[in-house]
């Protein structure tokens, strides 16, 4: 027969129930409200922070320069960068392939400039000299005796080309005005920087002598500028040379080329924008008072841009080669 329990058993089992689930719940489940010693095999567990983000300033060789915008159609416009010329070639980049399409070069030109036509082989006047495939010559072949005196009574204009002329492969006995960045709007701020002249202005310089033959070669600086400000200004200079010197003959220059790197990503100074100038130049020349010579096809490579291993910025060719140049033009005298 089943026993029951007796209300009194069965609140003593409860009370003994209880204090085993006392007992074990605070060996086994409850935490310890103690802080945790060094005697304890408990790890302490180390707060995570994350560190403070700061911005730093970039460093300087990082900071991205201010674009500077260029301005056209005002004297002031600097356009070719004053680099000086290297007295070796330092790496040669390969040039590009022969094309049909050699004037790919983007263009800018103003309403005056469209308006011209577009060319691309300048005006020959004389005889041009096959580009030379040899070294150039170490020294000036010996001059010959009919135009051995031709220059004494010559003065070259013109920048940082003709600077390159002066220092490098001066022809005997002609006079040298230029100086790096020179223009027609330029002509006279500043002072010449060729050896012979150097320190004098270009009234001192144009009224030191009477000469018989000058040679300008200006117009690279202009690029960019208001067309037909800039031809004002080029007449402007011929008119002021014919005023000084009536006698003389005055021979036009046709701005050299640039090479193929520059001329493909310049937008403004490019070869289709310098054939187009020195074409004007072409149109100037009435072969009795006003001449015109075009040295490219010297340097110029199968597209008609200044050879790649004959310059290392583009634009101006290695000292070496101004002693092809004098070579040159002491082979294309104009008679007198």
């Amino acid at each position: 027969m089943r026993k029951k329990w007796t209300q009194q058993q069965r609140s003593a089992l409860a009370i003994v129930l209880t204090g085993v689930f006392l007992l074990t719940g605070k060996l086994f489940v409850w935490k310890s409200d103690k802080p945790v010693t060094a005697q304890q095999d408990t790890a302490p567990v180390a707060e995570i922070t994350e560190p403070a983000v700061t911005t730093a300033p970039p460093a300087e060789s990082d900071a991205v320069p201010p674009v500077t915008e260029l301005t056209y159609g005002t004297e002031e416009t600097a356009i070719v960068p004053i680099e000086p010329h290297r007295e070796e070639e330092t790496e040669t980049q390969p040039e590009p392939p022969a094309t049909d399409d050699s004037a790919a070069a983007v263009s800018v030109t103003t309403a005056e400039q469209t308006a011209l036509p577009v060319s691309e082989t300048t005006v020959q006047l004389t005889t041009p000299v096959p580009a030379e495939t040899d070294p150039p010559q170490t020294e000036a072949p010996a001059a010959d005796p009919a135009v051995s005196d031709y220059f004494n009574d010559a003065l070259f204009i013109g920048d940082s080309r003709t600077v390159g002329l002066a220092c490098y492969a001066p022809i005997e006995g002609a006079t040298y005005y230029a100086n790096v960045g020179l223009s027609t709007y330029k002509i006279d701020k500043g002072t010449s920087e060729a050896p012979d002249t150097k320190g004098k202005t270009f009234a001192q310089v144009l009224s030191a002598k009477q000469y018989g033959k000058v040679y300008i070669m200006l117009g690279i600086n202009e690029l960019g500028n208001d067309f037909s400000y800039t031809m004002q200004q080029y007449n402007a200079l011929i008119d002021r040379v014919r005023q000084t010197l009536p006698n003389a003959i005055i021979i036009l220059e046709a701005n050299l080329h640039v090479a193929y790197s520059r001329s493909s990503t310049d937008k403004v100074i490019n070869n289709t924008v310098i054939n187009n100038f020195n074409a004007e130049l072409a149109r100037m020349a009435d072969n009795r008072k006003i001449y015109y010579l075009d040295v490219n096809p010297v340097f110029d490579d199968e597209n008609g841009c200044l050879k790649e291993d004959c310059t290392s910025d583009g634009t101006h060719p290695y000292a070496k080669h101004y002693l092809t140049w004098s070579d040159w033009l002491r082979n294309h005298t104009i008679p007198v």
